[in-house]
């Protein structure tokens, strides 16, 4: 069974945006049990519109236990109007759409199945339901299915998001582990190794590989790590933002000779975003550009800007002298794994184009012709 949380307060959410609550439930009134009553009709059309259909009628002729989705589906419609929308109904309902993962269910035959519900309840208020009272009603049962399909989608995409990236950390976890014991065993063989030994620049090139797919590892578990989870919006210092990234860089060593030229809008001194992740936007950012720089002219300079034009929201640039991105490399670019560098991982750009969307930010780059390369991006401000 698979066990993904329930968000309850993302859930709410949905819950307070379409206008159902529990005074809602109200206008049900007397008709609560005249749609209770009709739980054993709705499981056998239900039943026999899947049946008809040949995708879903080999899960109906496959159930183990005879019966057993009549009577779930015959609940289910008992408990749609005669719950009082607690977390226990939002949990039930979030079971059943972990259980369609589970079963491989197509999520359109899903979002069908709620269509289906919807025209067998209508059918009801048109029937049962005095015209005077049966447009309060029929708006209520179609709140009512709206916060279920919501409910259900959003179990059905976090368990089936959930899976996918679990697997795939999984998988660069067990590569990441191989690669560092084959890394291991090249750097003992390249220190054993004379240097005149033609080996030896073979065993050079191996640890190179070597440290690049440990990069590329590592940036991959960094890309679905922003990727699943929420960024926490703080209020941060983007001058110390800038330093932290240049410093993890370790520019004075690394680029001692390379000229970085930061000059700073006071006017706004701070962004918006997720501390971890806006830093390793600029981290990624600034790597490239470093190790992009024209060497002749190894320079770097970082703006800010506020425009009138764009109302809290700040633009910074990132400009460096090396060789633009031709054409071919522009559509490319923010692809992960592509790389112009030899021994790139592709995920730097892809990463920072990630993070930016997820902290409300945006990112372009615009070749320069003769000049260089500059990375513009716009973050919020508070």
């Amino acid at each position: 069974m698979l066990n993904v949380p329930v968000p309850y307060e993302k859930l709410l959410l949905f819950q307070e945006s379409i206008g159902l609550d529990s005074s809602e439930l109200k206008k049900l009134g007397p008709f609560k049990s005249v749609f209770v009553s009709r739980k054993q009709e709705f499981a056998d059309y239900f039943y026999n519109v899947f049946l008809g259909i040949p995708e879903t009628k080999l899960i109906l002729e496959h159930v183990q236990i005879p019966g057993v989705l009549r009577k779930a589906w015959a609940g289910w419609f008992e408990m749609l109007f005669s719950s009082t929308l607690d977390n226990e109904f939002i949990a039930r309902l979030w079971k059943i759409g972990l259980r369609h993962v589970e079963v491989n269910l197509d999520q359109r035959y899903s979002n069908l199945g709620f269509s289906v519900a919807r025209q067998f309840c209508q059918n009801i208020v048109f029937t049962e339901v005095p015209p005077d009272q049966a447009g309060a009603v029929s708006q209520l049962v179609n709140k009512l299915l709206d916060f279920c399909l919501l409910i259900e989608t959003s179990a059905y995409i976090e368990a089936t998001s959930r899976c996918d990236i679990e697997i795939i950390k999984g998988i660069a976890d067990k590569i990441r582990n191989r690669v560092i014991v084959i890394g291991g065993f090249i750097r003992r063989l390249h220190k054993k190794s004379d240097v005149n030994d033609p080996a030896y620049g073979i065993y050079n090139s191996l640890i190179m590989e070597s440290v690049s797919c440990e990069r590329m590892v590592s940036d991959i578990k960094t890309y679905f790590d922003i990727y699943e989870k929420d960024p926490k919006i703080m209020a941060l210092q983007l001058d110390k933002l800038i330093r932290n990234a240049l410093d993890r860089l370790q520019v004075k060593e690394k680029f001692s000779n390379v000229k970085i030229d930061v000059r700073l809008d006071a006017s706004a001194p701070q962004v918006l975003g997720d501390r971890e992740e806006i830093e390793n936007v600029f981290f990624h950012i600034l790597e490239n550009s470093l190790e992009a720089v024209d060497r002749k002219d190894p320079l770097i300079q970082i703006f800010s800007i506020v425009n009138d034009a764009l109302p809290n929201r700040v633009r910074i640039e990132i400009f460096n002298t090396g060789i633009p991105p031709g054409p071919e490399d522009m559509e490319k670019i923010f692809s992960p794994f592509y790389s112009t560098k030899p021994l790139g991982t592709g995920f730097g750009l892809a990463i920072s184009k990630l993070a930016l969307k997820k902290n409300y930010g945006s990112m372009t780059i615009e070749p320069v012709p003769e000049e260089g390369t500059r990375v513009i991006m716009i973050l919020s401000t508070p």
